[in-house]
């Protein structure tokens, strides 16, 4: 289950590294206790996404975010563009909307179940958000949109759920983070259409991949050994061998 059903473009069969297990166990132990402290102040859902909104503009798509109402419903979902399961915010999909403003990623640490977000094709600019401050997320996808500037070298830094990273189309420089390196369970990274620089990071995946892109960045070096089965198509548009 997810929030985007993109087309995958399959890379090159890749090969499998051990994980870093007392890694594994400080994050699934900070996961707990983030569930419990959540709890504990009673911070209901719906006035977290309420608070979450407003940090959005053009938003009159999420008219259905509202007091008085839940997002949840069992499995069902009552706010537009929220996925629930169980009766907990497991996704936010929020594509095609024409948002803009800040992806206040601070108001959604109070949603302890949240595992994927989407908001892809909107006009968010600026930098990356801190999406380190949700360690348990599984799914990103902010394709299409208009952030910009460098992204810091720990931004991934214990994302260790992470399964699918999608940051194409939009306008990031300076090198690829290398906390990209080591996330054991990473299976799609689409980078293309930014203008990252420098050379590609030795990316040391536990898992094969089943997406990978860097084409139409400025990109120069040489492929690094990890990543040197994957398909030319890749690569396209860098100066790089």
């Amino acid at each position: 289950m997810g929030v985007h059903a993109a087309p995958i473009m399959r890379a090159c069969p890749y090969y499998t590294k051990a994980r870093n297990n007392l890694r594994s166990l400080l994050v699934t132990i900070f996961m707990f206790l983030h569930v419990v402290i959540h709890v504990v102040s009673g911070a209901s859902e719906s006035e977290t996404l309420i608070k979450f909104k407003g940090f959005l503009e053009n938003n009159k798509a999420l008219t259905s975010w509202r007091s008085g109402t839940t997002p949840c419903s069992g499995n069902v979902q009552n706010w537009v563009g929220v996925h629930c399961l169980q009766g907990k915010v497991w996704g936010l999909k929020l594509e095609n909307m024409g948002l803009k403003g800040v992806i206040n990623v601070e108001s959604l640490m109070s949603l302890p179940h949240l595992r994927t977000l989407s908001f892809m094709n909107n006009h968010f600019d600026g930098p990356l958000p801190d999406l380190k401050k949700l360690p348990a997320l599984k799914s990103v996808y902010l394709s299409h949109n208009n952030f910009s500037g460098p992204i810091p070298s720990d931004a991934f830094f214990n994302m260790l759920w992470l399964k699918k990273l999608h940051l194409a189309h939009n306008k990031f420089t300076g090198a690829i983070p290398i906390s990209l390196s080591p996330l054991p369970k990473l299976l799609e990274l689409r980078l293309e259409n930014n203008q990252f620089e420098g050379k590609i990071p030795d990316l040391r995946y536990g898992q094969s991949l089943q997406s990978f892109n860097v084409s139409y960045n400025n990109l120069d070096g040489l492929i690094p050994g990890s990543l040197a089965m994957l398909d030319s198509s890749c690569f396209l548009g860098e100066s790089i061998s």
